[in-house]
């Protein structure tokens, strides 16, 4: 499950074991979760027609109220472009991994790939230009937490046509 908090213009993701009630439920909790315990409980849901009954009922609960995006209007949904930069980030993440590393195990790539990606994304509601991830779980302190290998991206004057767009850093 991706989700887009506009706020703090942070991408969030959570593993699904699969795309059924139960599971969209729990990845939605752990979300919402994330975002209350940051003082930014949600009020307004957008949704994709793929909500299960199961989170509606419980966003009906919680006193969210939520909106339906029609089939295929996906301009009306703020969250759209933010799941599609997830999907393009993560994928390019996945084609730099290790030739030896298990595809199996994308979910573990998970935490790191969210770091890195709201460390790059301003904050929209804090005047400070902290980045959306200082505003959900802190200030990064890049001395304490090393990352993984660094790519460097390579001008197209200074690449092949069909090379890579990065090398290693």
């Amino acid at each position: 499950m991706v989700a887009y908090d506009y706020n703090s213009n942070a991408i969030l993701a959570e593993p699904m074991t699969s795309q059924t009630g139960k599971a969209m439920l729990d990845a939605y909790k752990r979300v919402t979760q994330t975002l209350t315990t940051r003082g930014l409980r949600p009020k307004l849901q957008h949704l994709d027609n793929e909500a299960s009954t199961a989170m509606k009922s419980y966003m009906t609960k919680q006193g969210v109220d939520f909106q339906l995006t029609p089939a295929v209007m996906h301009r009306r949904n703020a969250a759209k472009r933010a799941i599609r930069t997830f999907k393009n980030y993560f994928l390019a993440i996945l084609c730099s991994t290790d030739p030896e590393f298990t595809l199996k195990l994308w979910d573990r790539l998970l935490p790191q790939a969210l770091t890195t990606l709201n460390l790059l994304r301003g904050s929209r509601s804090n005047p400070k230009n902290l980045s959306s991830y200082a505003q959900l779980p802190g200030a990064f302190d890049f001395n304490r937490t090393p990352l993984g290998g660094v790519l460097v991206h390579k001008l197209p004057e200074a690449r092949g046509i069909w090379a890579p767009h990065a090398v290693q850093g």
